[in-house]
């Protein structure tokens, strides 16, 4: 059975045999058709099957537990086990536009997390669709967003600092349109809704009790995070379809929590951008991805620092293209909802150019 989920409509699809595949883009993508899979700019085939490859290994050169040639545009990966099984993980013309990852069973059900040189196929999902996204001229970000009345604000902040609270007390408390509680997608001038994590339901479950009225009034205005976080029989009766959601947005304020003193600062370029690639850094880490990094060993035109430089161009046009860019700090993480609200209503210009970078 081929399923075919998309993290964002036109952006980022998957296609796979795994029914309830989850990663950093989605716990709870929709499932969509072939069409709409074949219209994304980044396509992924992530595959889970049994194989065995250990006739070819000999005659192919070696990168730690990794195998592969030079300009064969495939990488294998096999250990084995003390209990007499080997783990399998087999890349595929990731110089190609649709890359194909495969793993074994065994290396499914045993490595779900990051270990040394072994990463689940979860993580390593989510740093190939961070570099293929950045070669299609598209940034991941690490962020919450939010749109009141025509303004739009894209909310960066260290882990734990603020971002996701502040999502859903503009929503729940203050009317404002969801957009994004931890992840976006953005080509420098639009923010693109990626809403199926749910670390907003984390963050409850980790908070104070008084947070939970917060989380309760969000739940109940934004329908599709009240349809994510219903615990069904049926998996896929979880799925929103993607027409719920906003289309794209202009960003128009970028905004970076900081805990301290209350006070709002105006952010020059250079240093915005340097605080976004950082937090970015956080949770994507393509830069460091064991497999990645063989892959470019034996074909060295997927150049990964490229991902950085691309990176860079879209953040910075991104920074430039908004029309307030600030450091937001309060000693109370509940009060920076109404701070951004705040700031939004005033805005110093509507006529500003935009500059794309991808026409």
């Amino acid at each position: 059975m081929v399923y075919y989920f998309i993290a964002a409509k036109g952006i980022l699809g998957v296609k796979t045999n795994i029914k309830e595949f989850k990663w950093s883009f989605g716990s709870n993508m929709p499932e969509g058709t072939l069409d709409e899979y074949e219209n994304c700019a980044v396509k992924m085939h992530i595959a889970l099957e049994e194989f065995n490859d250990d006739d070819l290994l000999g005659n192919l050169g070696r990168y730690h537990y990794f195998n592969g040639s030079p300009g064969e545009d495939k990488l294998y990966y096999t250990r084995k086990l003390p209990i007499n099984k080997k783990l399998r993980l087999k890349a595929e013309n990731l110089l190609s536009d649709e890359p194909k990852i495969t793993v074994n069973r065994t290396y499914y059900k045993l490595i779900t997390h990051r270990i040394m040189n072994l990463h689940s196929l979860h993580y390593i999902a989510t740093d190939l669709a961070a570099l293929l996204l950045l070669r299609k001229g598209y940034a991941p970000i690490h962020c919450s967003a939010f749109k009141a009345g025509d303004a739009t604000v894209a909310i960066f902040a260290p882990p734990d600092t603020g971002k996701t609270l502040s999502a859903m007390t503009a929503c729940g408390d203050f009317g404002a349109s969801f957009i994004a509680e931890d992840l976006a997608i953005t080509d420098g001038k639009n923010i693109f809704s990626v809403p199926w994590t749910n670390s907003f339901d984390h963050y409850a479950k980790n908070k104070q009790t008084k947070n939970q009225g917060i989380k309760e009034k969000f739940m109940k205005s934004v329908p599709i995070m009240n349809k994510l976080s219903r615990k069904t029989a049926e998996p896929e009766d979880n799925n929103v379809k993607a027409g719920a959601l906003l289309n794209p947005q202009m960003v128009t304020h970028i905004a970076i929590l900081e805990k301290g003193e209350d006070g709002i600062l105006p952010q020059a370029e250079s240093a915005a951008v340097s605080k976004l690639m950082n937090l970015n850094r956080y949770e994507f880490n393509f830069l460091r991805a064991p497999l990645l990094i063989a892959y470019e060993f034996f074909n060295p035109e997927l150049v990964i620092d490229n991902g950085t430089v691309k990176e860079k161009e879209i953040l910075s046009a991104l920074v430039r293209n908004s029309e307030s860019v600030f450091t937001l700090k309060k000693r109370n993480p509940t009060h920076y909802a109404k701070a951004l609200l705040d700031q939004m209503e005033e805005v110093p210009y509507r006529n500003k150019k935009v500059i794309s970078l991808y026409p």
